[in-house]
């Protein structure tokens, strides 16, 4: 009987704990649990006073809306000098493919000095940074943010200080997700750059896909239409400007398609395409927008 329960305990562990371990489409960190619901800043960081902690009230919907909290010391080369959070529970690692996560969104403000926002993944493929970064200006209200994280919206970077491997293969590690990452620098990065900030997070949240601008500065609103669609993808842009193209990747990020675009109406034949989702991308050299397709 013992030996039985014991089993029975054991069993429940090992589901639980898988189940926490895989990312869920739509979750959401908010904080109102009064926690900092897993992300820290490195212990050498922490240790100095420069953790990240939860504030109880300031947040996006003010008075008792709870947000996180985190600092660096600006000081080059020292523990705490580099803008980055890292997620050390499950909730934010396995197989984000599988689960149909492909962008994220978050709340988010700056205090002292501009930051541009990154998410930055590794796994068994090594570790990657989005290659677009969002600015969020120092001293401007709470601002939601959408940063695409297929594959295609990566770029391969080196392992810095930190162990492991430069990326080499995306698919893999979007697979199987050991560590995500937020941080601020104005390229991609595994590690934050060395800046005197403070940023503010709140509501991070898994989506399939954004309904807001990549950039908030952008200005390209594309619609696509139908979708889900079967034969035919229709595009349609505001206005048409030099440099626009239209990019389409599969969930895995191999480009199928790429075309300018040089009218404000145009359509794509997706009669052969394999059924599932794909990825859209419009960008006129400056700003980029990625809605998800359906193909049925």
């Amino acid at each position: 009987m013992f030996m039985k329960q014991t089993l029975l305990f054991y069993l429940v562990f090992i589901f639980t704990t898988f189940s926490y371990g895989q990312v869920v489409l739509n979750q959401v960190d908010d904080f109102e649990d009064g926690t900092e619901q897993n992300w820290e800043e490195a212990a050498a960081s922490a240790a100095l006073g420069f953790a990240a902690t939860n504030v109880s009230s300031g947040g996006p919907n003010g008075a008792d809306d709870n947000y996180l909290r985190d600092i660096t010391s600006g000081s080059p080369g020292g523990a705490g000098s580099r803008m980055i959070i890292r997620s050390i529970g499950n909730q934010w690692s396995g197989n984000f493919t599988s689960a149909g996560v492909f962008a994220m969104s978050m709340d988010v403000r700056s205090l002292t000095n501009d930051i541009t926002v990154r998410i930055s993944v590794t796994g068994p493929g090594g570790k990657f940074s989005t290659t677009n970064g969002v600015s969020v200006r120092a001293g401007g209200p709470w601002t939601e943010i959408g940063i695409p994280i297929a594959a295609s919206d990566f770029t391969s970077v080196s392992d810095g200080n930190d162990g492991g491997v430069a990326g080499f293969d995306i698919a893999a590690t979007l697979a199987d997700v050991t560590e995500m990452r937020i941080l601020s620098s104005p390229t991609p990065a595994w590690r934050g750059e060395v800046i005197d900030a403070e940023m503010h997070l709140d509501n991070i949240t898994a989506l399939a896909a954004l309904s807001l601008d990549e950039f908030s500065q952008g200005n390209t609103k594309f619609v696509i239409s139908p979708n889900p669609g079967r034969n035919t993808l229709n595009l349609k842009v505001p206005q048409v400007q030099s440099n626009m193209v239209v990019t389409v990747y599969d969930v895995l990020g191999k480009k199928i398609y790429q075309n300018e675009i040089n009218q404000l109406r145009s359509s794509v034949d997706v009669s052969q395409w394999r059924s599932g989702i794909y990825l859209v991308k419009v960008t006129d050299g400056q700003s980029t927008q990625t809605k998800r397709f359906i193909k049925q």
